[in-house]
């Protein structure tokens, strides 16, 4: 208002459009679309603004946000009311995709007897291969100790350009040797097919540097072919039975405790998403879900009273459900052009 018409607006009458803009949504036009669209895939995690929690749902397969429920803090009991809620609301969840919290466990099949319980696998990839680059990290450290038994060296360091030439000598010293393993210790969790031609040629020469790093690489490798699209869930089991029992993973401190990330009980819930055609396996929907409301918070203002951070999140809600391609554009309970149009820039 101020660059197009030169007019400077007061927080109280901005605050007065915000209100009038939510005045004019009716969020049960919003549940109707839900009910009609929902997929029955569920993705649910929480978001933290400034001492509250936010609890949001999405169906990813759908591609918009259920609801959320702004609360005090992420315990049981909010948790219980905010799934409560959704079941009231006439929500049949088949599949409820989910973080590691044990705000889920138990929850979800109170409200639901059959539901499928989906673990994200990003998460546990995540936890598995930082245990990994933690062992990777023990092998550089060991080695920089090798190396400062040595005499010292001169004062002074060589440029970049000597140091890279350095590095592919085959007298490399110890120190160099580890600076080269922690510089390039993301090739280990890499996948085979995301390598270029020169990550290849650095794997190659990290494995030849410190040989022990071959274990964690075949561990990585067989652990990311657990979750691999297109095989059956006794597949999976039968390659998890093989990744377990396998001694020189148990013997290994490190590879021990990724073992215990795919426990048994806890890996039934990793695969769900084999038994389902076009099966999502992790909660990125609703975490993009997340970002936007954080984008939302930083970029305009903190919201700092509840009851304005619900309306706010309730017009974005519903300026997104009239945005979709599932929506019937052709009737609309706004009652005007103008008015929708006022709604979307409040919203946005």
């Amino acid at each position: 208002m101020q660059e197009d018409y030169r007019l400077t607006l007061s927080v109280g009458y901005i605050h007065a459009c915000f209100l009038w803009a939510h005045e004019q949504i009716n969020m049960e036009t919003h549940w109707d679309f839900v009910r009609t669209n929902f997929s029955g895939v569920l993705c649910i995690d929480e978001v933290h603004d400034s001492g509250r929690t936010i609890l949001f749902a999405t169906d990813p397969l759908g591609d918009f946000t259920v609801s959320f429920k702004v609360v005090e803090q992420n315990a049981q009991d909010q948790m219980d009311t905010f799934l409560q809620a959704l079941k009231d609301r006439g929500l049949h969840v088949q599949v409820a995709i989910t973080d590691g919290s044990p705000l889920y466990k138990d929850s979800l099949q109170r409200y639901w007897a059959e539901i499928e319980h989906q673990l994200c696998i990003f998460h546990v990839i995540k936890e598995v291969n930082k245990l990994i680059l933690d062992g990777v990290r023990a092998l550089k450290n060991r080695l920089k100790r090798q190396g400062n038994k040595g005499r010292k060296k001169r004062r002074g360091r060589p440029s970049k350009q000597a140091q890279k030439q350095r590095q592919y000598r085959q007298g490399m010293s110890k120190k160099e040797q580890a600076t080269f393993i922690w510089d390039h210790q993301y090739l280990i969790v890499r996948k085979q097919d995301d390598l270029s031609e020169q990550e290849k040629a650095d794997l190659a020469l990290m494995l030849q540097i410190a040989p022990d790093l071959k274990l964690f690489r075949q561990f990585n490798q067989q652990f990311y072919r657990l979750f691999e699209r297109g095989i059956s869930k006794p597949c999976a089991r039968a390659r998890r039975r093989r990744l377990v029992n396998q001694a020189s993973y148990q013997a290994n401190a490190f590879l021990a405790k990724a073992l215990k990330k795919i426990s048994t009980d806890k890996f039934a819930n990793m695969i769900v998403f084999l038994g389902w055609e076009n099966g999502e396996r992790t909660n990125n929907h609703v975490e993009r879900n997340n970002r936007v409301f954080r984008m939302m918070q930083k970029t305009r203002y903190k919201r700092r009273k509840v009851h304005t951070l619900e309306k706010a999140l309730e017009l974005e809600l519903y300026a997104r459900m009239l945005e979709h391609p599932s929506y019937p554009h052709n009737v609309r309970e706004v009652p005007s052009l103008g008015q929708e149009t006022a709604i979307l820039q409040m919203a946005a």
